[in-house]
């Protein structure tokens, strides 16, 4: 049976998630290499810096600084699929038009798909 997992940040805790649990999942419990358990932390590292004081000034200290940790994002979905392979599926979740979505590789909508992996800075599997 394909386990499904998401790439998903809350404040505190681990970037994965069980879809349709509400389970964290420590990357260093999934078969995949140390490299890539070390960039998950940092990721989350650097969302839980968004945190402010005041939780609605919370956010990126740039645009630029935003899309970046997007686009890191992007390469981490993509790297997770690769190295955990057939036995799971691995979704994304960010907000589209303003829901939150759940997305595999090969359902990204077009409009994202050119924003974040046509741009030049990430390396497409698709």
């Amino acid at each position: 049976m394909t386990k499904k997992i998401k790439l998903y940040t809350e404040y505190g805790g681990w970037p994965l998630w069980g879809v349709g649990e509400i389970d964290n999942i420590d990357p260093a419990t999934l078969p995949i290499t140390q490299s890539l358990i070390n960039r998950l932390n940092q990721w989350q590292s650097t969302y839980n810096a968004t945190l402010a004081d005041y939780p609605p000034e919370s956010g990126f200290p740039s645009k630029e600084a935003e899309e970046e940790w997007y686009r890191e994002g992007i390469r981490l979905w993509l790297q997770l699929q690769q190295e955990l392979g057939v036995d799971y599926e691995v979704y994304y979740h960010f907000s589209f038009k303003g829901k939150g979505c759940l997305f595999t590789p090969d359902e990204l909508p077009d409009e994202l798909r050119t924003k974040w992996l046509n741009d030049g800075t990430v390396n497409s599997h698709l």
